[in-house]
């Protein structure tokens, strides 16, 4: 008997190693797939402070008068739009001088917050989309990063320099001396602040390739320069538009 039961259990070993393994089920996939698209978003704020907030709308600018008796009086009240994208400053009442140029310029007059989700940088350039009424007058931006003036489209790629603070210029707001009648010209205390006359041709570029700080916080310098016995004017204007180029 037990011969017969060994003989029987070798013969069921056998029948299972012959039979075919089974097959796999059968099964599919389905991948899920995306892409963020960029964002950005941008708000200016006048007369900017190192914290990111903007004071008063209404400048009383610094004088450049070229040794001549110009004035940059201040003292205007349509100043508006802090914290949004239609910003105003007013400079106030400018008195030219007869034979000078007088410029008036305006320290963290404008700063440009942009937000993007883009870690490969951003780019915010700038045009002047609408010219002043007197074509003799010049409007100069005067790129600030770490607290003071640099050469526009040459900015550094660390975004620690695009905080609030860093966009502030610390660098030019003594009773030292201004001084130049054209925008490339511009000097202070002796020494060149890499201003550029504002064009339609949008020239000008604050840049950083490294804009994992947002909001990014990029400043500016204003100057008006007005010509030699500037024709009187009851309001006279020039709009520069930020436009945001995300990398």
């Amino acid at each position: 008997m037990k011969k017969l039961l060994i003989a029987a259990a070798a013969l069921a070993t056998m029948a299972a190693a012959t039979l075919p393994a089974a097959a796999a089920p059968p099964s599919a996939t389905v991948k899920i797939q995306w892409n963020i698209a960029s964002t950005a978003s941008i708000v200016m704020q006048g007369n900017y402070t190192n914290t990111g907030t903007g004071g008063s709308d209404n400048l009383t600018p610094l004088v450049d008068n070229n040794g001549g008796s110009g004035t940059c009086a201040g003292g205007g009240a349509g100043g508006a739009g802090n914290g949004t994208q239609a910003l105003t400053l007013d400079f106030g009442a400018i008195t030219p001088d007869p034979s000078q140029v007088t410029g008036c310029i305006g320290l963290n007059a404008a700063e440009a917050q942009v937000n993007t989700n883009d870690t490969n940088g951003v780019k915010v350039q700038e045009a002047l989309t609408t010219a002043p009424g007197n074509a003799g007058v010049s409007i100069c931006g005067i790129a600030v990063e770490n607290n003071g003036p640099v050469a526009w489209a040459a900015s550094s790629t660390s975004s620690s320099n695009y905080t609030a603070a860093k966009a502030t210029d610390t660098a030019d707001n003594t009773g030292k001396t201004w001084a130049g009648s054209t925008c490339a010209g511009l000097t202070y205390n002796g020494v060149g602040v890499n201003a550029v006359a504002e064009a339609a041709a949008a020239a000008t570029t604050f840049w950083t390739s490294d804009n994992t700080t947002n909001p990014a916080y990029f400043g500016e310098d204003y100057a008006v320069l007005i010509p030699a016995n500037a024709p009187k004017v009851a309001s006279d204007s020039g709009t520069i538009t930020y436009t945001v180029l995300v990398q």
